[in-house]
């Protein structure tokens, strides 16, 4: 009976530690009932696939940690503005995901916690980096169960409905890269 009481309580524990992973001991802001803020979703005058690009901005490294069970993931990049002119990304939308946000990272009082932004600017020449314990792109309420080694598509907004598909990696809970 020991040994069953320790395997459960080992099945629990690995559980909770992959769900602590994935979000790298961020707390949400609080402001709604479901640990988020509102989140109003952006009206756009166009669809992705009739979007244009924004100019001399690429996106690259794209990847998606996936959780078990339809746990919210987190997707990751790497935008590049070699333009003149700063870009400003304005929110995400990813296919069999009901909610997508963009989130940034806050410290205070040594407590670590996720919060909304509204926006992300990438100054002229610049690049701005999604990643664990940073800024990251929020996946909830999937549809679907993550396979990892798949790809899944991720389209970024930009001011002015500018929009860049691209193909996400997903990877295991445990991936920090």
């Amino acid at each position: 009976m020991q040994s069953l009481t320790i395997g459960l309580f080992g099945a629990a524990l690995a559980l909770a530690s992959s769900s602590v992973l994935a979000h790298a001991g961020h707390q949400h802001e609080s402001g709604g009932g479901d640990g988020h803020a509102c989140h109003a979703p952006v009206q756009r005058s166009t669809t992705a696939e009739n979007a244009s690009a924004p100019e001399d901005v690429t996106v690259s490294d794209c990847w998606i940690r996936a959780l078990p069970n339809r746990l919210p993931a987190a997707a990751y990049f790497r935008i590049s503005n070699t333009g003149e002119q700063n870009v400003v990304l304005r929110g995400a939308e990813a296919q069999g995901f009901s909610k997508v946000m963009l989130h940034g990272h806050d410290e205070s009082g040594g407590m670590a916690r996720m919060t909304h932004v509204e926006a992300v600017t990438v100054g002229a020449g610049q690049q701005f980096e999604f990643a664990p314990r940073g800024h990251h792109v929020m996946l909830e309420q999937a549809d679907f169960d993550l396979e990892i080694g798949s790809q899944r598509p991720l389209t970024l907004w930009f001011e002015g409905d500018k929009a860049l598909t691209v193909q996400c990696e997903v990877k295991a809970p445990g991936t920090l890269k």
